[in-house]
């Protein structure tokens, strides 16, 4: 393995140095305190520095997103660890074993904070980079579905245990037990996502970032419930607003944050796509796979402007519980109309509709929205609605497509590579 020396330059050849595998594994990974045989890939400090003094230097305020947690924090092949099943919250959570372990997801981002918190003076330029941190990507996605019931049935018991019974009373009684309670935050396995992020909240709010202007973005996703338990509402179809799901979220910010932490670091950030929505979705063959086919502008407009009104519910539902004043986000979205690129629409027309419809939406109701993904070089036919800069290319706005350098099965000779690949 070819390792680049530290403050050293790519190109210079004796910035450059060879690792055995082994080594790099040494150094570079972590073992999964939950599974022996998998290891984390370790992002060194200096490279985060690195990264957050670049972001300074040109006038960018980054939000660094701990993503998953040791044991994986959900289902799927984001959380880490899959196939494997999660094991954060049955066995890295304090409540989950009762007995006095260690708490790693709580200690990890304490210890992070603290070192954020160090920037501020051990290296300024890489602290004035820096914008927010995002404690947990949707924690517990899917819990509401991989739950050992219909429509999903499972060989295990859910990867997110309930909290135990008394801790869930206290905690109920806390979220629910106030006089300007309008929607009551239903009692279920997920008070075990919203403890945790509770104190994610308090142990930000005991640091000196919020002092120092910086914020924090709790993200949250409506697969943590299962819908039987979710308030009902009048329309037949929600068009993939979720205002059930919405408002007990907007409940529970209510109780874990203070007005003026809401309106100035404390930041509520619910991802939203159309291409996971089969009320909102577009394919080039239309229904049944999708709401409407890429070619008939007619139907797409029409669901297009049901569905993008996703922005403007969020912001009323939360105001309904939280009052008004409070900060917004949504940090995933794209233009993607289905979730499945053999059916999903690539035309230019199309993903400009989805694109623009949606940003209008949410500046409007004063919604922040992030996209997924800036560039994606290696991502094949999936770049058109998921990379930005693909995006702009194909909108005429740069003149650069998304094209790796390398492609599948390339090799590349490095900087002083051994012909015969010895060491």
């Amino acid at each position: 393995t070819l390792m680049e020396k530290e403050g050293g330059h790519a190109n210079d050849e004796d910035e450059w140095y060879y690792m055995s595998d082994e080594e790099v594994q040494e150094k570079f990974t972590c073992v999964d305190p939950f599974y022996d045989n998998v290891r984390w890939p370790a992002i060194p400090r200096s490279f985060v520095q690195r990264f957050l003094r670049a972001c300074a230097k040109h006038g960018i305020g980054a939000t660094l997103d701990i993503h998953t947690y040791p044991g994986g924090t959900s289902i799927g092949t984001f959380s880490g660890v899959w196939p494997r099943y999660s094991k954060f919250w049955t066995h890295g959570d304090v409540q989950a074993t009762n007995d006095g372990k260690y708490d790693i997801g709580r200690t990890i981002l304490k210890d992070f904070i603290a070192w954020l918190e160090s920037l501020s003076t051990s290296d300024p330029m890489a602290f004035k980079g820096l914008r927010a941190l995002s404690p947990m990507n949707e924690p517990a996605h899917l819990a509401g579905l991989y739950n050992g019931a219909n429509p999903i049935r499972t060989d295990r018991e859910t990867f997110l245990p309930p909290l135990p019974s008394e801790l869930a009373d206290e905690y109920l009684s806390q979220l629910n037990g106030g006089s300007d309670v309008s929607t009551k935050v239903p009692d279920g396995n997920h008070l075990r996502v919203l403890l945790w992020l509770r104190d994610a909240v308090d142990a930000f709010r005991q640091s000196k970032l919020p002092s120092l202007g910086k914020e924090l973005h709790v993200n949250l996703h409506e697969s943590l419930f299962p819908s039987k338990i979710l308030p009902k509402y009048e329309t037949k179809y929600d068009h993939g607003l979720y205002p059930g799901a919405l408002a007990v979220f907007g409940s529970w910010w209510r109780a874990t944050t203070a007005p003026d932490e809401r309106s100035s670091w404390a930041i509520l950030d619910i991802h939203h796509y159309h291409a996971w929505g089969p009320q909102c979705s577009g394919a080039v063959e239309g229904p049944p796979t999708g709401r409407y086919a890429c070619s008939d502008v007619e139907e797409r407009t029409k669901v297009l402007e049901e569905c993008t009104k996703w922005a403007s519910v969020y912001r009323k539902t939360l105001e309904d519980e939280c009052g008004e004043g409070l900060r917004l986000a949504s940090a995933e979205f794209s233009a993607s109309t289905h979730h499945s690129i053999r059916h999903a629409c690539t035309d230019a027309s199309t993903l400009r509709m989805t694109y623009e419809m949606q940003v209008k939406i949410a500046n409007e109701a004063d919604v922040e929205l992030f996209w997924w993904s800036y560039k994606m070089p290696y991502g094949g036919a999936f770049r058109s609605g998921w990379s930005l800069k693909q995006l702009l290319y194909m909108f005429g706005v740069t003149s650069t497509p998304d094209d790796g350098a390398y492609h599948c099965g390339d090799h590349v000779k490095a900087v002083g590579e051994p012909f015969d690949g010895s060491m």
